[in-house]
């Protein structure tokens, strides 16, 4: 009889062990031989996340600003299961350009997050993402029971470390290493060579460049600045902004007229894409108050006014900065940059391609203001027909 109770009591416990087993196997919870997290990374918030090999790594997605674009640097497009909502909608930047067919994989849910439900749905190995806090990311990962990697955006000033730290993290990860070290080797070299190719010009002949229509959290027009502006410090030209703050600005009208009129610190206006419409209606100043048209520098015969590719949406577009770069290094310093084919914009898509793999010069030209061929000085005509 003491048998028979024992015998029943070990039948009962087997069953009960199976029944826990079989629901931690299905749940990832207990994994006999086959862990998916087979080893343990720090990310860029000093978080501790376990993650797959490379080799088991199948499907990815990134989420908020700027995080899809890391990816795609990293050649890594074809991991990615899913987007968020921006990236189906018109999306005028390169990485768009150059792969539309993201647009059609599967919605992970609005910008600056996505839905860890949408997310779920797609079963991405692995989540990246950018802008998280600590507590964010954790409770992205335990929603979603899914390792989130969080990501520095950085940028290509006193960020460069976080930008380039990313990409690294992200060959580490990928099993892209060489890849990561391939596109920073790139980047610097592109601003060692702006940066010998006018170091040595004088200060006396730089024109002091005011920039206008930078794009922040949307599109602006005449007041938004970008005070480090990278395209005109990587060629160590002279931006009116660059003491007021760093990054983002809004400079009162009555200041631009101090910097030309008073200062002597403005003497041409580097109009940004982004913000191109606006700031053609600024010029107009069809107000009976001193506007943005009243400058010199506009009321000039032709104006002193460029347009250059705006590199901001939903954040830095890197490889449109150096693209801005070249093009301010030939239109003010022409001696220095006469030996680059910039035909058809030739040099514009070898940048493109060694970000990208893709030559996208064409689509980016027209994507803002259509007819006139990307890069251009602004005419009278073309602020009054605005």
């Amino acid at each position: 009889m003491e048998n028979k109770k024992l015998i029943g009591s070990g039948i009962v416990v087997i069953i009960i062990i199976s029944t826990i087993a079989g629901i931690g196997i299905n749940n990832n919870y207990i994994n006999f031989g086959d862990n998916p997290y087979e080893r343990s990374i720090t990310d860029l918030l000093g978080r501790k996340v376990n993650i797959p090999n490379a080799n088991n790594i199948n499907k990815i997605v990134g989420i908020n600003a700027g995080c899809l674009r890391l990816i795609i640097y990293m050649n890594a497009k074809d991991l990615v299961c899913g987007v968020e909502d921006i990236e189906k909608e018109y999306n005028p930047t390169p990485y768009s350009f150059a792969y539309p067919e993201l647009s059609a994989l599967p919605s992970i849910g609005p910008q600056f997050g996505g839905d860890p439900e949408l997310i779920l749905a797609q079963e991405p190995d692995i989540i990246f993402s950018t802008y998280l806090t600590i507590a964010d990311a954790d409770n992205l990962q335990k929603l979603t029971g899914i390792p989130v990697v969080n990501l520095q955006y950085g940028d290509l000033n006193e960020g460069r470390n976080d930008f380039y730290n990313s990409l690294r993290l992200l060959g580490e990860i990928l099993g892209k290493g060489n890849r990561a070290e391939e596109l920073i080797n790139d980047i610097d070299e592109m601003i060692e060579d702006l940066n010998n190719r006018t170091k040595n010009i004088p200060d006396a002949v730089k024109e002091w460049c005011y920039v206008a229509g930078a794009s922040y959290y949307g599109t602006h027009g005449i007041r938004s600045t970008e005070c480090q502006y990278a395209p005109l410090a990587f060629i160590n030209g002279k931006n009116s902004a660059e003491n007021v703050a760093y990054g983002h600005a809004y400079i009162d009208i009555e200041q631009l007229f101090q910097w030309e009129r008073v200062d002597g610190t403005l003497d041409y206006i580097i109009v940004d894409s982004g913000g191109y419409n606006m700031c053609m209606v600024d010029l107009q100043n069809k107000t009976l108050e001193m506007g943005a048209g009243d400058l010199n520098c506009i009321k000039t015969v032709p104006p002193r006014a460029v347009m250059t590719l705006g590199y901001n949406w939903y954040s830095t577009n890197y490889d449109t900065i150096f693209i801005d770069a070249y093009y301010l290094g030939k239109r003010f310093f022409p001696d220095q940059f006469s030996d680059l084919n910039y035909t058809n914009g030739n040099i514009y898509n070898n940048i493109y391609e060694k970000f990208l793999g893709e030559r996208v010069y064409e689509n980016m030209a027209n994507a803002y203001v259509p007819g006139y061929e990307g890069f251009h000085n602004i005419t009278h005509a073309e602020i009054d027909a605005a």
